[in-house]
């Protein structure tokens, strides 16, 4: 991969065509945006400068009024709502069934206007003959919410509330379980402490019998070591199901994705951050046959993970939409220096995890191209095939036939362009860039994402449809 940065007289960077935006436009466009920025600068304390205000929650009207009084009442006018930082719940006031009736109660998450009050304070509510009432309301030290998820923990068939305290990242975390009881026939919540740092959780059912585990996973970090552990509540209390090492070199883990490894298999990737430029998958799942947490891949010996180990910072998920979660490996693609590659440089190879076999078998293989937002799907005609050439400043990637011998793969040259990616304005899209081959393959905010095949009679060349079929915006994952 050839990354350019200069424009080619005549317009694109792979061949003929293209046309690109000039550069006094460019630079009035950029003289523009400063002299706004100038002007703005005594704006951003009215704008930006008070978040406390932007925290304070709206007056709602309806049937959610009475959740906001009931909050006045017990923590203040004041108050500030607390947003969770991750997870799928990011909401100050979550609305979930918890009690089994086919209706949702609240979960607010808000802090007191007192002084004195640091912590998050978090209550549960629910309807009695039409009122918002309170079914308990309790306070943590943390000054922010990590995450806030759902599962029947303990077995009673409805749905706990698992909240992740903190922050993970930063190694200063708690988690609370929250589960229903009764008290003098009103419904209650009551809070069960796990007091033990984690960089990720999860809640899933990991171990097939119909109820769900709290998943964490810790980097190591002073005595603490790096470690994955599966916890379920039994009997009121928090009991350990099983744990494992994991990798000790990761120092941040960027991600965890939960769900099926395999058809069957369910387990968590793990994606984290080791040295520079170096970043790795881990898989963790519970085996049945040993009733144990493992990490096949994890090298007893040196306590680390070499098999998924990359220099490209890209996440493990679905990446093709068939429910099981896939990992990326990721090789250079052939004629692209070493230092200071973009991601459109390699070749992402997405393998699940085999369990009966313990092997990695490849699904699908992409290019990324961060910069303009998507990836493209490589068929398997182009393997060992192609290399890349992206040209930023007029937001082109070409796919060029590589020509090397069998025996040196690296040692070729790029020939013929079969694929030109580029991305247009609405402005710059016309009669032009039809006439110099251009077809759209996808709209998006004011964007046109077309493609041009130069050599439509090559044995390596994909119709118009297949490009328009192999192309994803990463938003859309």
């Amino acid at each position: 991969m050839i990354n350019t940065n200069a424009g080619k007289p005549g317009g694109g960077t792979c061949g003929k065509g293209g046309k690109t935006m000039g550069l006094g436009k460019r630079a009035a466009a950029l003289l523009c945006a400063a002299w706004i920025a100038v002007c703005c600068t005594g704006c951003d304390s009215l704008i930006l400068g008070d978040t406390d205000a932007l925290m304070r929650p709206p007056r709602p009207t309806g049937d959610k009024a009475g959740i906001h009084e009931l909050l006045e009442q017990t923590a203040g006018a004041n108050f500030t709502f607390k947003y969770p930082a991750g997870g799928d719940n990011r909401s100050a006031i979550i609305m979930q069934d918890l009690t089994g009736d086919g209706t949702q109660e609240a979960i607010a998450l808000y802090e007191k206007e007192e002084t004195s009050s640091t912590g998050v304070n978090i209550m549960f509510i629910y309807k009695v003959d039409g009122v918002w009432t309170s079914m308990g309301s309790f306070a943590s030290a943390a000054t922010q919410v990590d995450r806030v998820l759902f599962g029947d923990v303990n077995g009673d068939s409805l749905p706990e509330t698992v909240v992740g305290w903190g922050s993970g990242q930063s190694g200063v975390s708690s988690v609370s379980v929250f589960s229903l009881a009764q008290e003098d026939g009103m419904l209650r919540m009551a809070e069960t402490k796990l007091e033990q740092n984690y960089s990720r959780l999860l809640v899933m059912d990991f171990d097939g019998d119909g109820a769900d585990e709290i998943f964490t996973a810790t980097v190591s970090m002073g005595e603490q070591p790096a470690q994955a552990r599966l916890l379920r509540m039994r009997g009121g209390a928090i009991e350990l199901l099983g744990s494992c090492a994991i990798d000790s070199a990761v120092t941040s883990l960027t991600a965890a994705s939960g769900g099926l490894l395999g058809p069957e298999q369910p387990g968590v990737l793990l994606d984290g951050a080791k040295a520079t430029n170096t970043f790795v998958t881990e898989v963790v799942y519970w085996d049945q046959k040993s009733r144990t947490l493992v990490s096949p891949f994890l090298n007893q010996e040196t306590q680390t993970v070499e098999t998924t180990q990359r220099s490209l910072n890209i996440t493990s998920r679905d990446i093709n939409g068939d429910k099981i979660l896939e990992l990326p490996m990721v090789n250079l693609l052939p004629g692209t220096p070493t230092q200071n590659a973009s991601d459109t440089a390699y070749l992402t190879d997405w393998h699940q995890y085999d369990a009966g076999t313990n092997t990695l078998v490849r699904v699908m293989s992409t290019v990324t191209n961060s910069t303009d937002g998507y990836w493209f799907l490589i068929p398997d005609m182009w393997k060992d095939q192609i290399t890349t050439e992206q040209d930023v400043s007029d937001r082109s990637l070409c796919f060029k036939r590589w020509i090397a011998p069998e025996e040196n793969r690296a040692g070729g040259r790029s020939g013929v362009t079969l694929l030109e990616i580029r991305v247009f304005t609405a402005d710059q899209w016309g009669e032009e860039q039809e006439a110099e081959g251009y077809f759209q393959i996808l709209t998006n905010n004011n964007l046109i994402y077309a493609g041009r095949i130069p050599f439509p009679d090559n044995s390596l060349a994909m119709s118009e449809n297949d490009v328009r079929n192999s192309f994803k915006l990463i938003t859309q994952e």
